[in-house]
């Protein structure tokens, strides 16, 4: 342990750094981004928005520094600080990372640094090996930030209506036999069929939430048909657009 911080021993953190002295902003965006506590991302985003421009670039070396750790919100740190001499070393970490998630991950921060063509690449192999179940995958549809997210999130969905009905059925049953030893039979029939449909519910949940800007119940959301009916309709594409760009842009805000 350093004097005054809990970092981690994982992260290269030079001493002098971590000495100070520094504002309160910047200790803060150590102990979250380096650190060895647990905290979300978007408090990281929030953190990092709050330095100051010669923080930033401070910042944005020491997270270059430890790209080395292959760390998910190390990569995503060069976005979020926006740091374009990056770019070079992940476009090299790209290249020789076999693990298809944390290729998404890179391809993403080279995205965001510099619209590399390579992460539209890689979502399209995402949804042909499933790997858009995983929901912060499927949410790095978003950052296509034009119609193309719609158009792949309505292409993700459930190819029948009663697929939805039917995990509605479930969570009702689930609501209903919440005292009971049943409540653990419905959960696993949940668990199961969203398993077998894929990022399929979560791409019509995110649909739902785009349209009316809130969380909607399972049971009660539009169906996989309501959205590909309207799929060419301009007014509802200008619609859902403008709430990806909402929604990309509150993700920036660490909201």
């Amino acid at each position: 342990m350093r004097p005054g911080f809990w970092l981690s021993d994982v992260h290269d953190v030079p001493q002098d750094v971590v000495d100070g002295p520094h504002s309160q902003a910047f200790r803060q965006f150590l102990l979250n981004w380096f650190g060895s506590n647990r905290v979300s991302f978007d408090e990281r985003l929030r953190t990092a928005n709050d330095l100051t421009p010669e923080e930033a670039a401070v910042g944005r070396e020491l997270i270059r520094r430890n790209l080395k750790c292959n760390h998910s919100h190390i990569i995503s740190g060069t976005w979020a600080l926006g740091d374009l001499e990056a770019v070079p070393l992940l476009r090299m970490m790209f290249d020789h990372e076999r693990d298809e998630s944390r290729r998404l991950v890179i391809a993403g921060a080279l995205w965001k640094l510099n619209n590399d063509p390579v992460f539209v690449e890689c979502l399209n192999r995402a949804k042909k090996s499933g790997l858009l179940k995983v929901y912060f995958h499927l949410q790095q549809v978003l950052w296509l930030n034009d119609e193309r997210a719609i158009d792949f999130l309505i292409d993700l969905l459930p190819e029948k209506d009663h697929d939805s009905v039917w995990v509605g059925k479930l969570r009702r049953l689930n609501r209903w036999f919440f005292p009971t030893p049943f409540r653990q039979i419905t959960l696993l029939l949940v668990r199961d069929h969203n398993e077998a449909q894929g990022a399929a519910p979560w791409a019509l949940s995110m649909l739902n939430h785009l349209e009316t800007g809130h969380l909607v119940p399972p049971d009660e959301q539009q169906p996989a048909s309501y959205y590909r009916e309207r799929r060419n309709d301009p007014a509802f594409r200008k619609m859902m657009l403008e709430a990806a760009h909402k929604s990309i842009a509150l993700m920036h805000q660490g909201r």
